[in-house]
């Protein structure tokens, strides 16, 4: 009885030791390691549903097929597959993600045959899904706050039953996207649970939550994603069905053979 009081205080120890040492900048690192919905470790194939409900309009349902390879350099590249709804099925989002440089992110458009590279920051800007509240950026990146941001650590608290760190980011590039966020980082796993977001005139206007982790059979992961827009009333609901490791081939990321490839 005595050994095992002992490994759980020294397995507490460790983990408190571990939340004193670390700063708000390595926690984000961290995070950002996780990229979007878990997919920055090796590689990996995905299926995701989402919905959007913004008010007075009907529920909008969408689906992707998503395939993500992590490089030896740190680098990553993500090809996904738009499947419903039929008027957008076979249109393919590809990002490049170079370790610490600029992302460059392509769409293919089938039934007008164009690639187009997304390029301007109005293009990158835009909505994935209209009234999703991700854009294109967010979805190729996921959790980049590190840069145009400063970090600090406030404190921990539990939240959804589990300890968490809480960061509040400060914008210091007069382009961020926010005046601020706050974040709520899953201690150990480095699992964002919920982020706030605001304007530049300090007012809340959208609210990132995480209202469940499943294990798979490559870690723990969210099940669900949910954005909420608190000034127009709308939400989106990213969930995850499937998620599994991979071989792909490489010649899935070249932005010229997407008009050739059979997904």
């Amino acid at each position: 009885m005595k050994s095992v009081v002992l490994a759980m205080a020294v397995a507490v120890g460790a983990a408190v030791a571990m939340a004193q040492a670390l700063t708000a900048d390595q926690i984000l690192e961290r995070v950002e390691e996780q990229s979007f919905l878990g997919t920055g470790k090796g590689s990996m194939y995905l299926a995701l549903e989402v919905r959007v409900e913004e008010p007075r309009q009907a529920p909008r349902d969408f689906a992707f097929r998503v395939w993500a390879k992590g490089y030896p350099d740190g680098s990553a590249k993500t090809l996904l597959l738009y499947v419903l709804p039929e008027e957008v099925s076979g249109t393919l989002f590809l990002a490049h993600l170079p370790q610490g440089g600029p992302s460059r992110i392509w769409l293919w458009l089938p039934d007008l045959e164009i690639l187009k590279e997304l390029v301007g920051e109005t293009e990158r800007k835009g909505e994935f899904i209209a009234g999703s509240g991700f854009t294109y950026e967010d979805v190729a990146r996921g959790f980049t706050y590190r840069q145009g941001y400063r970090a600090e650590l406030t404190g921990e608290e539990t939240l959804q039953g589990v300890r968490v760190w809480k960061l509040v980011l400060t914008a210091t590039d007069p382009k961020a996207d926010w005046a601020r966020l706050n974040l709520w980082v899953y201690q150990g796993e480095f699992i964002v649970l919920r982020v706030e977001f605001f304007d530049r005139t300090g007012k809340l206007t959208r609210v990132l939550t995480v209202p469940e982790l499943v294990r798979d059979a490559l870690g723990l992961r969210p099940a669900r994603l949910v954005m909420e827009d608190v000034v127009k009333g709308a939400k989106a609901t990213i969930g995850l069905s499937e998620r599994s490791a991979a071989d792909i081939p490489d010649a899935y990321f070249v932005p010229e053979n997407l008009a050739k490839l059979k997904l």
